[in-house]
């Protein structure tokens, strides 16, 4: 069977069960099997699949039909530019959330020495993407799954920032021990309403922590705690950073009014859903 037949055959078969862009899909992980870029595969099109490439192409395959997402089959997701070692702990980072990451280095570069609080770390996807495009700045992590911070521990020492990223472990801020106050507090925290997790992609549901979905009742769980604690916490220009879900913009700010902040600015995503709430401690 050549490379090019492989993915033709993959490509239906992905469609069948449903899986969203299929022929990527195929595509991903045919370079993973053989070892190449996605861009140069077109290059290979004509070879036949080795047999122990087959095996390893067929269980991919057997994999993705059966809705394991693809990151966690090829063990690793794209992320701002950094590839990020991932499973079934963390929540794997989502494209939208680049823009929470390019938000947090952009504040954190024009300050000497910024010290950035990442809340609810995941895979460190953004403590790492930070530190890693914020040279000199100074990250803390923070999340109560230990089988996470591995990850994000893991993650950091793969891209040599582990040494300006200090992980606790903790539920949200108030379990946060006192290191000063930050430039920056960044989280991408759970946002969906409970009711609503049954009804998500099965990728999602089934394979992504549920500890990383549930929002509670109305999804504002988290972002009620974040009004609480966070503005606290924050040096007198600093910058709270949260994503949103669909909807939940408005809902978000007047949760940080109402404990006293300032609501700088609402940042739009590439579909022009409003996906990012800027604020700081200062309402006056």
């Amino acid at each position: 069977m050549t490379i090019r037949t492989a993915l033709q055959e993959a490509t239906t078969a992905l469609e069948r069960a449903g899986v969203e862009n299929a022929a990527a899909n195929a595509e991903w992980m045919m370079a993973d099997v053989i070892g190449c870029s996605r861009p140069a595969l077109p290059l290979h099109w004509a070879k036949p699949l080795e047999p122990a490439q087959i095996q390893r192409w067929q269980s991919l395959l057997t994999g993705r039909t059966n809705r394991i997402p693809l990151q966690h089959l090829l063990g690793t997701a794209q992320f701002c530019g950094l590839e990020f070692e991932v499973n079934r702990s963390v929540l794997v980072p989502r494209p939208e959330t680049e823009l929470l990451a390019e938000a947090a280095w952009a504040v954190a570069a024009v300050k000497e020495s910024a010290v950035v609080l990442d809340v609810g770390t995941g895979s460190g996807c953004l403590a790492v993407a930070v530190a890693a495009h914020a040279e000199e700045t100074i990250v803390h992590a923070l999340d109560v799954s230990p089988a996470a911070l591995n990850m994000a521990r893991a993650n950091a020492e793969r891209h040599g920032v582990a040494d300006r990223i200090t992980f606790h472990e903790g539920d949200a801020l108030r379990a946060l021990p006192s290191v000063g106050l930050f430039d920056v507090i960044v989280s991408n925290p759970p946002y969906i309403p409970s009711l609503e997790i049954e009804s998500l992609q099965v990728e999602v549901r089934d394979h992504d922590p549920r500890l990383a979905l549930d929002g509670g009742a109305d999804g504002l769980d988290f972002y009620r705690s974040l009004a609480r604690h966070s503005l606290s916490r924050l040096q007198p220009d600093g910058r709270l950073l949260l994503e949103v879900g669909d909807g939940q913009a408005g809902a978000v700010v007047e949760l940080i009014t109402a404990q006293g902040g300032r609501v700088l600015e609402v940042l739009p995503d590439l579909n022009n859903i409003e996906r990012i709430v800027v604020a700081s401690a200062d309402n006056s």
